[in-house]
C-alpha cells in the first residue's frame, strides 16, 4: 500500500453518515475531516462550522465548569491514541457544547467517548475515529430518580415518624383514649388507661356492645349512635358510668364518674366512618364535691341551730335585765317586802344560771361538732381577727402556727401578704359574707421553711350580736388542692393533646405540600376497596377531567382493573407486602374516549397501617416514559447495528469471560469456522472449535483478556475441520483481537476480527518459490502486455480503416438502390414483393452505415485520449443536454434534478463530457418504469484528486447478470426500445481513457445509479 494512501472517503461517507451514534473523523493534527448527522444533532452544530477546523477550536472548555477538565481529558486521550496507536475510552465525562446563537453560553452534556486510530500500511495513525455516546438524559434521569427517591424516602420517614409519634402520644397519654370504627362502634384502637377500665378483657376488633355488655341500659350506646348519625360532638361532664372493672360480673357495679368527648371521625370525602373518644375519670372530684356539699348542708344546719341558741341566750339576758330593774324598783318602793322578794330573786337567778349552763353545753356541743367537721373552721374575734376557736383541720392547714388570742396576721404573716386579712377586714366592716372558690394560697411549712402552694374553697361569715353589730368572723375553709391540681393536669393534658393534634395536622399539611410539589405521582388509598383519599397534581394530570376523590380506584379508573393494577393493590392490602413495578405500561382513556399513547412508570405500592392494621395503600409513581422510549430506540439502533454486523464482509466474533464463551458471531466468521451458530454460541471457544487448540491461539487470547491489550496476527496458519470437506484443512488468516471492557474499565472479553488470506498467502508463496520464475513471468507478462497493446492499436487501426474503406462501397450500393428505384417500371414498383425487397435492402444499408459510424466513433476514442481538458461548468452542460431531451421529458412527464453545488466544476473534454451526460440521462428517461414517471437525479461532490458524479434513475433496474454485461459493445439488455448497444461501451472507454472509473448499482423494479470519478487537479 503506498505511503500516500488515503481512505476512500466518498465510499466511506454514506455509511459514516448513517451510523446511529455520533462520530467525527479527525486527522493526526486533530482537524475535523468528516462528521455524521448524529454528531451534528448531539452537539447542536452544523457541518460547515466543523469541517476543516481544529477540534478544540470548535469545542472549547466551558469556563463556567473548569472543574470538569473536559478538554484536557479529551486531549490526553487523543494524544495517547496517537502515541500508542491503540483505541482509548474515556468514561462518562461532562463536556459542555456551545449553545447555537448564544456566544459564551454552553449547553450541559455528558458523554462516553472512544477514540479509535485508523492506521496506514506503515502502522502510522492516518485518522482517528472519535465516537461519543450522549448520556446526558441518562445522567439527568439518574439525578431525577435519585432526588425523587430521596424525597420519597424523606416523605416515607416523616409519615412513619408522624404515625409513631401520634401512636406514642396516644399510648402514653394519661387520659383514656379509644377509636371506634364503623356504625357498630368496633374498637379500632385502645390505649393502656382505657384498657385498664376492664382489665385484660379483649377490646380491639370487637363492637362495644359485645365487649362491654354491662353498658346496656346506660346512655352510652345511644350517645355513640347519635354522634355517628349526626356528626355532632358530644361532651359529657361528670357522667355516671358503671362497668365491670374486675371482670367478675358483680351484682352491683361500681359507680364511677367521667368527663369525656365523643367526636366523629370522617373520611376525606366528609363521610363519618368512626368516633374518637377522649375521657378521664373525675370520681374523686365528684365524691369530694358531694362530701363538701353534705358538709356545707350540715354546717348550715349547725349555724342555724347556733343562731337560734344565740337568740335564746340574748332573750334570757334581756329578761334578766328587766328582772334586775324590777328588783331595784321593788327595793326602792317595797323595801318592806325584801324578805319575800329575796326568795323570788334567788329563784330567778337560779333559773338564769340554768340558762347559762344550757348555753355552755350548746357551745361545747358546737365546738365538738366543729372539731369533727372535715373542713378547716375558725372563729375570729374583733377587728384584729384574733383566734377564738379553730379545729384540728385548720391547725393542720396552718402547719400548727395558729394560737388562741393571737391575730391571724401574727400567726400567718404570709396570709396577710396575700390579701386574705384585707378580705377579713371587708367582711368585718361591711357585715357581708365572702365566698372564694379555688383561690391559690401560698403557706409556709414551719418544719421545712419552704412555701407550699395550696388551693382552697372558703367562706368568711360575719358573727353579729343582738344589735346586728359584727363581733367576729366564722372562717370555713376546704383544701381543694388535689382537685385543682388534677384539673390543671387535665387542662394541661388537653392542651398538650390539642397541641399534639395541631402539630400532627401541621405535619400532615406540610407532607401534603411536599406531595403537591413533587413531580412524582402520589396517591393515598383507604380500605380494602381502595377509596381515593388524596392525590397530588402530578397524579391528577394523568387523568384530566375525571372525578377521583372519594371514589374507589375501580370506579375512577376502570382501565386500572383491565390492566391488572387493582389486583396488585388487593395483593398489597391483603398481605401488607410492598410491590415495586418497573417500567409498566399504562394507557388512559382520554375525555374524547380515545386511548392515550402508552406511558411507562416505575412505581411503588406500599401498605400503611393504623393501630397495627393495614388501613390503605400509598402509591408513588415516577414517569419513566422517556427513559423507556430512549432505551427502545437504543435497542432498535442496536438491532440495526446487529444486522449490519451480521452482514459485514469481515469475520467478527465476541467472546466473554476467562473461558472465552462465544457470545456472538456473524455469518462470515461461521463460514470460516465451518460451523453453524447453534453449534458454537454459548460454548467456550476451544470447546466449540477443538480443532483450533494447540495452534498457539490459547496464550494469545488469554493475554488479550488478562492484560487488556489488543493483538493482531498476520498470515497465521490454522488447521480447521471444514464442514463442507469433512477433512482438516490448512488455511491462512489475519486476526485482530480487541479487548472488551466493563463499566469499571476492566477487560471482560474480546472481539475477534478476521479474514481468510489463504489464496494470497499461497500466491505469495508460489511467487517466492523462484526469483527466476518471477522474472520470467514478469518478462512474459510484459511481452504479453506489449503484444496486447500492439494488437489493440492494430485493431483500432483496422476498425478505423475498415469503417473508412467500407463507407464508399456502401454509399455506392445506396446509390445503386436509388438508381434502381428510378429505372424500374411503374408496374414493377407497384409489385408488393419488389417494394418489400427494396425496403429491406434500404434498411440493411442504413444499419450498416450506422454500424460503420459506431465503429468509427469507437476507433476515434483511442485517438482522443490526449485531447486537452479544461474547467467546465457542470450545471451548464447538464442544462444543455436537458434542452436536447425536452421532447422526451414532456412526452414521459419526467423530471431532471441537479445537485451539483458541492462540486460545480469538472476538468474534462467538453465533447466527451456531453457524450457521457447525454448517454446516461437519455438512458434514464428511455428505460423508465411503466408504473411511474421517470425521475433522473444528477449529483456531484469533490474528493481529493477526483470529482464524483452520480446519475440515478427510478427506472426498470438491472439484475446482477445484466449488470455484468452492461458495458459490452453491441449488448442490448432491453429490446422494447430502440438502441445500438454501443453508448455505455463508449462512455466506459471515454471515462477510463481519461483515468477515471465508472460503476453501477441497480435493483430490478427500483432503479439504477451510475457512479463516475473524473480526475481533477489538486489545489
Amino acid at each position: 500500500m503506498p505511503d500516500d494512501y488515503a481512505p476512500d472517503l466518498p465510499a466511506f461517507l454514506p455509511v459514516f453518515n448513517l451510523l446511529p451514534d455520533p462520530y467525527l473523523l479527525l486527522s493526526p493534527e486533530l482537524v475535523i475531516e468528516a462528521v455524521n448527522e448524529a454528531y451534528l444533532l448531539a452537539t447542536l452544530s452544523r457541518r460547515e462550522d466543523l469541517l476543516g477546523r481544529l477540534l478544540f477550536d470548535v469545542f472549547p472548555d466551558n469556563p463556567a465548569a473548569p472543574q470538569t477538565h473536559a478538554a484536557a481529558n479529551l486531549r490526553a486521550s487523543l494524544n495517547q491514541v496517537l502515541a500508542t496507536r491503540q483505541p482509548h475510552t474515556i468514561p462518562r465525562q461532562r463536556y459542555d457544547v456551545p449553545e447555537p446563537g448564544q456566544p459564551g453560553r454552553f449547553v450541559g452534556r455528558y458523554w462516553l467517548t472512544r477514540n479509535v486510530p485508523v492506521l496506514d500500511a506503515g502502522g502510522q495513525v492516518r485518522h482517528i475515529i472519535h465516537g461519543v455516546l450522549d448520556e446526558t438524559e441518562q445522567v439527568r434521569t439518574e439525578e431525577t430518580l435519585q432526588v425523587s427517591h430521596t424525597r420519597e424516602q424523606l416523605v416515607h420517614d416523616a409519615v412513619a415518624l408522624q404515625r409513631q409519634q401520634l401512636y406514642d402520644t396516644f399510648q402514653e397519654a394519661p387520659a383514656m383514649i379509644c377509636v371506634f370504627d364503623g356504625p357498630r362502634h368496633v374498637f379500632q384502637f385502645v390505649n393502656p388507661p382505657y384498657q385498664a377500665l376492664v382489665g385484660n378483657r379483649q377490646l380491639v376488633g370487637r363492637p362495644i356492645a359485645e365487649a362491654m355488655p354491662e353498658l346496656a341500659g346506660q346512655p352510652i350506646f345511644d350517645l355513640l349512635d347519635g354522634v355517628y348519625r349526626t356528626g355532632e360532638t358530644f361532651r359529657a361532664s361528670e357522667m355516671l358510668v358503671q362497668l365491670d372493672h374486675s371482670g367478675t360480673r358483680p351484682r352491683d357495679l361500681e359507680k364511677r364518674y367521667y368527663n369525656f368527648i365523643y367526636k366523629a371521625r370522617r373520611t376525606v370525602a366528609g363521610d363519618i366512618n368512626g368516633i374518637f373518644v377522649f375521657a378521664y375519670e373525675v370520681t374523686a372530684q365528684v365524691m369530694a364535691r358531694q362530701q363538701v356539699q353534705a358538709l356545707n348542708e350540715e354546717l348550715a344546719a349547725i349555724n342555724e341551730e347556733l343562731r337560734a341558741s344565740n337568740e335564746e341566750f340574748l332573750h334570757a339576758n334581756t329578761e334578766l335585765s328587766k328582772t334586775q330593774l324590777q328588783l331595784q324598783l321593788l327595793n326602792q318602793q317595797l323595801e318592806t317586802r325584801v324578805t319575800e322578794r329575796t326568795h323570788d330573786m334567788q329563784q330567778a337567778l337560779h333559773e338564769a344560771e340554768q340558762q347559762r349552763e344550757l348555753l355552755r353545753r350548746q357551745q361545747a356541743m358546737l365546738q365538738q361538732i366543729l372539731e369533727q367537721v372535715p373542713a378547716a373552721v375558725a372563729t375570729l374575734g374583733g377587728p384584729e381577727h384574733r383566734y377564738v376557736f379553730f379545729n384540728e383541720q385548720y391547725q393542720r392547714l396552718a402547719t400548727g402556727r395558729a394560737r388562741r388570742g393571737q391575730a391571724v396576721a401574727e400567726s400567718l404573716p404570709e396570709v396577710a401578704e396575700q390579701g386574705f386579712t384585707t378580705l377579713l377586714d371587708g367582711v368585718f366592716t361591711t357585715g357581708e359574707a365572702f365566698i372564694g372558690t379555688e383561690v391559690p394560697l401560698l403557706l409556709q411549712d414551719s418544719t421545712t421553711g419552704f412555701s407550699e402552694q395550696r388551693y382552697v374553697d372558703f367562706s368568711y361569715q360575719p358573727l353579729v350580736d343582738e344589735s346586728t353589730q359584727t363581733q367576729g368572723i366564722l372562717a370555713f375553709i376546704i383544701d381543694v388542692t388535689d382537685k385543682v391540681v388534677a384539673h390543671q393536669q387535665v387542662t394541661t393534658m388537653q392542651a398538650e393533646l390539642l397541641a399534639a393534634a395541631q402539630r400532627r395536622l401541621l405535619e400532615r399539611e406540610n407532607l401534603y405540600q411536599v406531595f403537591e410539589q413533587t413531580p412524582a405521582a402520589v396517591l393515598l388509598l383507604r380500605e380494602p376497596s381502595h377509596i381515593i383519599e388524596y392525590f397530588n397534581p402530578a397524579y391528577g394530570r394523568l387523568f384530566p377531567g375525571r372525578q377521583l376523590r372519594g371514589l374507589t380506584i375501580a370506579e375512577a379508573q376502570p382501565e386500572a382493573v383491565e390492566q391488572g393494577f387493582v389486583a396488585l393493590l388487593d395483593q398489597v392490602f391483603q398481605t401488607g407486602k410492598t410491590y415495586v413495578g418497573n417500567e409498566l405500561p399504562l394507557t388512559v382513556v382520554q375525555p374524547d374516549g380515545q386511548l392515550s399513547a402508552p406511558r411507562y412508570f416505575n412505581f411503588t405500592y406500599q401498605a400503611y397501617r393504623e393501630q397495627g392494621q393495614v388501613a390503605g395503600v400509598s402509591v408513588f409513581a415516577f414517569d419513566a416514559t422517556e427513559q423507556v422510549l430512549a432505551r427502545q430506540q437504543r435497542e432498535a439502533q442496536q438491532a440495526e447495528l446487529q444486522r449490519i454486523f451480521e452482514q459485514a464482509p469481515v469475520a467478527i466474533a465476541i467472546m466473554r469471560g476467562p473461558r472465552l464463551v462465544l457470545e456472538l458471531a456473524n455469518q462470515e466468521m461461521t463460514r470460516l469456522w465451518g460451523r453453524t451458530l447453534p453449534q458454537v454460541l454459548g460454548r467456550p471457544y476451544f470447546e466449540a472449535l477443538p480443532d483450533t487448540a494447540g495452534q498457539g491461539l490459547e496464550q494469545v487470547l488469554a493475554d488479550v483478556v488478562a492484560n487488556g491489550t489488543a493483538h493482531s496476527i498476520t498470515d497465521m496458519p490454522v488447521t480447521l475441520a471444514r464442514a463442507h470437506t469433512g477433512q482438516p484443512t490448512l488455511g491462512y488468516f489475519n486476526f485482530v483481537f480487541q479487548p472488551l471492557y466493563d463499566g469499571d474499565n476492566r477487560p471482560t472479553g474480546l472481539i475477534a476480527l478476521g479474514n481468510e488470506v489463504t489464496a494470497q498467502v499461497l500466491a505469495r508463496q508460489a511467487s517466492e518459490m523462484s526469483a527466476q520464475q518471477l522474472k520470467q513471468l514478469t518478462e512474459a507478462l510484459q511481452a504479453t502486455n506489449d503484444q496486447l497493446t500492439r494488437t489493440n492499436t492494430d485493431l483500432d487501426t483496422f476498425v478505423y480503416t475498415a469503417s473508412h474503406d467500407l463507407k464508399a462501397p456502401i454509399a455506392n450500393i445506396e446509390g445503386l438502390l436509388l438508381a434502381l428505384r428510378e429505372q424500374l417500371p411503374a408496374e414493377a414498383l407497384a409489385a408488393a414483393q419488389v417494394t418489400q425487397l427494396l425496403a429491406l435492402m434500404q434498411d440493411s444499408v442504413a444499419r450498416f452505415q450506422q454500424t460503420l459510424g459506431y465503429l468509427s466513433d469507437v476507433a476515434m476514442l483511442q485517438l482522443a485520449q490526449t485531447e486537452p481538458t479544461e474547467p467546465l461548468d457542470l450545471a451548464a452542460h447538464i442544462e444543455a443536454v436537458r434542452l436536447d431531451l425536452v421532447p422526451v421529458l414532456l412526452a414521459s412527464g419526467g423530471q431532471l434534478l441537479m445537485q451539483v453545488a458541492e462540486c460545480p466544476t469538472v476538468y474534462f473534454s467538453p465533447k466527451n463530457l456531453r457524450s457521457i451526460l447525454y448517454n446516461l440521462l437519455s438512458n434514464g428517461l428511455k428505460y423508465a418504469h411503466p408504473d411511474r414517471p421517470p425521475v433522473v437525479q444528477v449529483r456531484s461532490s469533490c474528493l481529493p484528486g477526483f470529482a464524483l458524479l452520480e446519475v440515478q434513475d427510478n427506472g426498470l433496474g438491472l439484475t446482477q447478470e445484466q449488470q455484468s454485461k452492461l458495458f459490452v459493445m453491441f449488448q442490448r439488455l432491453h429490446t422494447h426500445v430502440e438502441g445500438s448497444g454501443v453508448g455505455l461501451y463508449m462512455v466506459k472507454r471515454i471515462v477510463e481513457n481519461a483515468g477515471g472509473s465508472i460503476g453501477v448499482q441497480s435493483q430490478p423494479g427500483v432503479g439504477t445509479r451510475f457512479t463516475i470519478t473524473l480526475p481533477r487537479p489538486a489545489h
